[in-house]
């Protein structure tokens, strides 16, 4: 059926554009020791830092705020605005996965392919990408590290992301990736000084108790020893 011109509707990106405010940043930060340290780095050097945890319902993440929540007050950076917890559930499409139900985790000695969650980065970077629209904040960080070998932990996947927010969102949204090519050797040396014990990076944590069996124990046990640092953490 014909429609009357003035009924057309015209699409102006310019109507729906985000100007970010100066020198904010939002850090994705899950309570792990990389993304701890990585939240103190930023704080140090930007004006207003917005951390963010996103609930999608893994079994660890009760033990993983209450430590994080620690950590924040412990290192007292003014810059730090107070955390917001978001949440988008995925025990609707992920019921069975290990990260859900606490079954058959990686253990150990296992790969650290075994760590792969499909479309984390995809999950917590949608959902952060409209809280960084909500509050104009116009750059993202989280913290990956040189042993991440997942689809969506690549550049061509970030950049596609960025320019999916500024053409649905408006916004032209910078994805931070400052720890990739760093070993967690390298980022337990830049945390030299910080409270390292109130971070947690276990698959079965009791607060910041770790069980130091599974596969992410493993990687901060051999990072702490290979940065030649006392590890101060909490083993079952």
């Amino acid at each position: 059926m014909h429609r009357p011109d003035s009924h057309k509707v015209s699409f102006r990106m310019a109507d729906y554009r985000i100007r970010p405010a100066p020198g904010r940043v939002a850090v994705l930060a899950s309570g792990g020791l990389d993304s701890s340290v990585m939240l103190a780095t930023i704080a140090r050097k930007c004006p207003e830092v917005f951390p963010v945890y996103i609930r999608t319902g893994l079994i660890w993440e009760k033990d993983e705020i209450a430590v994080l929540r620690r950590f924040i007050r412990a290192i007292g950076i003014r810059s730090i605005k107070p955390l917001s917890i978001l949440k988008v559930p995925m025990d609707d499409v992920a019921a069975d996965h290990w990260s859900m139900t606490g079954k058959k985790i990686p253990g150990y000695n296992a790969a650290l392919s075994s760590n792969y969650i499909p479309g984390r980065n995809l999950t917590l970077l949608s959902k952060a990408a409209v809280f960084c629209a909500r509050n104009r904040i116009g750059e993202v960080a989280l913290a990956l590290l040189e042993a991440n070998p997942f689809p969506d932990a690549r550049p061509e996947f970030f950049a596609a992301l960025s320019n999916a927010v500024n053409l649905g969102v408006g916004l032209r949204l910078k994805i931070s990736t400052p720890w990739v090519g760093k070993s967690k050797a390298e980022v337990i040396a830049l945390g030299r000084g910080l409270p390292l014990q109130l971070s947690v990076s276990c698959i079965k944590p009791r607060g910041n108790l770790h069980c130091g069996q599974c596969t992410k124990c493993a990687e901060r046990v051999e990072g702490f020893r290979a940065a030649g640092i006392k590890d101060p953490t909490r083993y079952r």
